[in-house]
């Protein structure tokens, strides 16, 4: 196990007087994927010229690497060894590295030296030239290729330390999770709202989640691929919350009231509404939906924008130019694609008009509402909810029904 991590950031230089705020985010978020893992461990995290090093007694292991990598605004994450800020140790120290890491099939290689500590006597340029040169005498195996190397040494020369690493892990990139503002995500079992998701991770939005659970006309299961589904997503996060709202009893109340055709979009609608209504309780700045342009009934120009003008919060739609072959392949990277492929009860199919209408009439919609109080009705469902916390690992508990 490595018991150095160098933990670069995105995005950080296009910050300026906010950059410590940034920075402080992610240090925070990386600290308590560390913790999740190792609890007991003495683990240093430290600011290395705006970069994270974290140093580990007893070392990191894979799966709390795989989970730094997920991290929004953790650029790459490179595992490394640390030797003292002295030219003459480099050399050795990657002898022996890659005595443990060649093999045979292994012949090319680059190295790539970078000072960023300017007070090392030692140029970069320089010591790639004299690196590469050893090395090449040192493994008969191995060749300078400078475009496409099989083996890439990786030396910074920080203010404290050198670091020699050869593996870089991309990781999601982007902005840390809280420096975008606090959303509400409208969740379900398909591929695009936990893509949606993902997406406003990386853009920095701490989420928590809303379901809408049309308990009897759907079964127990859905609820559970739901919380499978918040465990991938909460990963990305740093704590979050999901809400069960039981919406069965809404949707009938609707199904019978309004014009065939209007059901599905009513229906949103007053999704849209509940999540509204939580939004203002937990004090969120907007909704996310997984709205893509034209994808379904309800996904319309005129119909988004009609939506639009019942909901106080701004709804965010970050797959609204995507097509599905685009988010069937984000989900396969975010991991939720093998859980949303699992057939499921839905209702919003169970009351499906045979022909939703695409071109909703905001004044019929407007009139249906006035005529129509349902707010005693979202606000009982609501209260009686299921609520489930997760942690940065995916696991949950349910605390209050």
């Amino acid at each position: 196990m490595y018991k150095n991590l160098i933990i670069n950031i995105d995005e950080l230089w296009l910050k300026g007087k906010n950059r410590k705020h940034y920075f402080r985010s992610l240090q925070e978020h990386v600290h308590l994927v560390i913790r999740a893992h190792a609890p007991e461990e003495k683990v240093r995290l430290k600011n290395d010229q705006q970069r994270l090093v974290a140093e580990s007694e007893i070392g990191f292991t894979k799966e709390c690497i795989d989970s730094l990598v997920k991290v929004p605004g953790v650029s790459t994450v490179q595992p490394a060894i640390s030797i003292a800020r002295e030219k003459e140790l480099i050399l050795p120290a990657i002898v022996e590295k890659l005595r443990g890491e060649l093999t045979e099939r292994i012949t090319t290689f680059k190295v790539k030296c970078k000072r960023v500590d300017k007070t090392f006597p030692h140029g970069s340029m320089d010591l790639q030239r004299e690196l590469g040169h050893f090395l090449l005498k040192e493994f008969s195996q191995l060749k300078v290729d400078v475009r496409n190397p099989e083996i890439m040494i990786d030396v910074k020369v920080l203010q404290n330390n050198i670091y020699i690493s050869t593996e870089k892990l991309t990781a999601t990139g982007g902005l840390p999770v809280s420096t975008s503002g606090h959303v509400i995500t409208l969740i379900s079992g398909g591929f695009d709202s936990p893509v949606a998701s993902f997406m406003m991770s990386k853009r920095g939005c701490r989420q928590d989640f809303i379901f809408f659970y049309a308990y009897p006309y759907v079964g127990e299961e859905v609820k559970e691929k739901i919380l499978d589904i918040c465990s991938v997503l909460s990963q990305y996060q740093r704590g979050c919350r999901l809400w069960v709202v039981p919406f069965g009893e809404v949707q009938n109340a609707i199904a019978k009231d309004c014009h065939e055709e209007y059901r599905t979009i009513l229906f949103r609608k007053y999704m849209v509404e509940t999540a509204n209504l939580l939004a203002s309780r937990v004090k969120a700045d907007a909704l996310i939906t997984g709205d893509a342009l034209g994808q379904v009934s309800s996904q319309t120009m005129r119909n988004m924008s009609v939506m639009d003008n019942f909901s106080k919060k701004i709804i965010l739609r970050p797959l609204v130019g995507f097509n599905k072959i685009e988010i069937i392949r984000l989900a396969q990277k975010v991991g939720t694609h093998d859980i949303s492929i699992i057939p499921h009860d839905d209702a919003c199919s169970l009351f499906s008009p045979k022909h939703p209408v695409i071109k909703a009439d905001y004044v019929y919609m407007r009139n249906f509402s006035n005529d129509n109080d349902y707010n005693d009705l979202l606000k009982k469902a609501l209260d009686e909810s299921e609520v489930y916390r997760f942690d940065v690992l995916g696991e949950y508990e349910e605390i209050s029904k």
